[in-house]
């Protein structure tokens, strides 16, 4: 029982702590999801989907490291 309480905890900080990573993994998934039904009849546009993913979460990663990096520099000068 304990685990769950952890696993449910640190989902539910993502969501509350960092909802851009949330929000923008949903919307990165979505996207996917719209490209797929889509571009149903041409497999090979299809399986484009996957790096598609990839790439979008990549991108997310790195925009929320560059925030984060940058707040973090803020902080240091301020104190």
């Amino acid at each position: 029982m304990k685990l769950f309480a952890a696993v449910w905890e640190n989902v539910y900080g993502l969501f509350v702590e960092d909802g851009m990573i949330a929000i923008g993994t949903l919307l990165a998934l979505a996207t996917v999801g719209l490209w797929a039904t889509l571009e149903g009849a041409n497999q090979h546009l299809r399986d484009w989907g996957g790096p598609l993913l990839f790439v979008l979460l990549m991108v997310l990663l790195l925009v929320n490291l560059d925030l984060a990096a940058r707040k973090a520099a803020r902080e240091r000068v301020d104190s």
